[in-house]
């Protein structure tokens, strides 16, 4: 699909690089390129049907290839397609299994459920998304990867600013932009473009990048980036950034084959600038990004937890144990939080959150019904197999009925009589099943089915 370049676009380009914007123009015309990442929170990892043979250098888990969306490694949570530049953020920002992380900007979660694999469900990741619609797509992905130390909400990064200051070890801020370094790969979003455009998403990320500041423990880690080209929205944000608070800086970033130096000449001539990071098509294996690692200076302030009551009564705690005294071999009680009929393993109890939109707190467990417990369907994609009494193996005709909707009947009475069993296909757990009389009746969630 060709894609059609405004004049003004063309224009400014070749203001800014010469003669490469002409190399520039033609790599937006020619193929987007696809990439997959692996989920290192699933038993078996790598056990996934697509090839292996193309890692992409600056990621352990990340290759070059396509996938299959209604695929059982993708409905499953073992793999998630990502643009490979975009996989580099992550790695900038470094996760570790005992930060407090902010992924400010969320939707749709690419960057969000990388971070979570790299955490290893420990830790705190406030995942914030502003648009409602998006934070709901947000909150499904972290589900399907069997993400459980995330707390995902839907607020303006102002709504943080009093209850959380300083409160974050590193911030994520993958900032709305204009998006022309997703020109090819979406077409669509080059009808919205303008030059005036450009200067609306630069206003807008100086807001969220005030928030950010507020936010950011001292000695703290924040990554900036963008997919855009627009030197508005990238060196001439962070010269502004840089001048309005003097107490961060920006921290070097390794470079790989194709990525280069940002351009001070494109901000306000600081030198500093040439530690962020640019990649554009026509040198880099991926689509246009600019990227860069801000550090706050000073001692950390030392963050105390403000615990909230968690609504879990005696009644509600017999009613899981015996459920998972039928179908599990060993239950967690800790972090229960109960909200309306639903029962999670919160990521944080932290009152803080009280007030904030919030769409998902940590692993939701399941549902009170009368005189009984139902589990949810983002536990099933969270466990650990060897936690489950029983699960079933369907073959592919069973597992294609399964998703339409279908039970699945059973020629001969099976060797369990548990009510509740894992279901899984290729050996990758995906759904819970019920079993009665000799056919397991269909409890996969009617917005997943295909």
């Amino acid at each position: 699909m060709k894609v059609d370049l405004s004049p003004d676009f063309k224009e400014k380009y070749r203001n800014l690089m010469g003669d490469r914007a002409e190399k520039l123009f033609a790599a937006i015309q020619s193929d987007s390129q696809e990439a997959f990442r692996l989920n290192p929170l699933k038993a078996n990892y790598q056990n996934v049907s697509y090839s292996l043979d193309k890692p992409i250098e600056y990621s352990n888990i990340g290759y070059y290839g396509d996938i299959d969306g209604n695929s059982i490694d993708h409905l499953s949570g073992y793999v998630y397609s990502q643009e490979p530049s975009a996989m580099y953020v992550t790695e900038i920002l470094n996760p570790q299994k005992d930060d407090r992380i902010l992924d400010l900007c969320a939707a749709p979660g690419s960057k969000t459920t990388y971070i979570a694999s790299k955490m290893d469900s420990q830790g705190l990741l406030v995942s914030n998304e502003i648009n409602a619609k998006r934070a709901k797509v947000l909150s499904s992905n972290i589900e399907r990867m069997g993400i459980t130390n995330t707390v995902v909400t839907n607020n303006s990064p102002k709504d943080f600013e009093k209850k959380f200051e300083n409160f974050f070890d590193k911030i994520l801020v993958d900032a709305p932009c204009s998006g022309e370094g997703m020109f090819r790969k979406d077409p669509e979003s080059v009808k919205y473009w303008s030059l005036d455009y450009v200067e609306q998403c630069a206003n807008r990320q100086r807001h969220i990048l005030d928030s950010a500041y507020k936010l950011l423990n001292n000695g703290g880690t924040f990554v900036y980036s963008t997919c855009t080209f627009s030197p508005e929205e990238n060196e001439q944000n962070i010269a502004w950034f840089l001048d309005k608070y003097p107490d961060m800086h920006l921290a070097e970033v390794k470079k790989y084959a194709g990525m280069e130096d940002g351009k001070p000449e494109w901000g306000n001539g600081n030198t500093e600038l040439s530690k962020a990071l640019r990649m554009f098509p026509d040198q880099f294996n991926g689509e246009g990004h600019f990227m860069c690692k801000l550090v706050k200076d000073g001692e950390p302030v030392e963050i105390k937890e403000r615990q909230i009551n968690d609504g879990v009564k005696k009644d509600d705690i017999q009613f899981v144990q015996k459920f998972a005294k039928v179908n599990l071999t060993n239950l967690s009680e800790k972090n229960w939080l109960k909200i309306s009929d639903f029962l999670y393993q919160a990521a944080s109890l932290d009152s803080r959150f009280k007030g904030l939109h919030i769409l998902r707190n940590g692993l939701k467990l399941g549902e009170f019904k009368k005189n009984r417990f139902e589990p949810d369907i983002a536990w099933i994609l969270a466990l650990k197999p060897e936690l489950l009494k029983t699960s079933f193996e369907l073959d592919q005709d069973q597992f294609k009925k399964y998703l339409h909707g279908e039970s699945v009947i059973l020629a001969n009475k099976p060797a369990f009589d548990n009510k509740w069993i894992g279901l899984s296909y290729q050996n990758k757990l995906f759904s819970w099943g019920r079993y009665s009389n000799q056919q397991i009746k269909n409890v996969y969630p009617k917005g997943l089915r295909r």
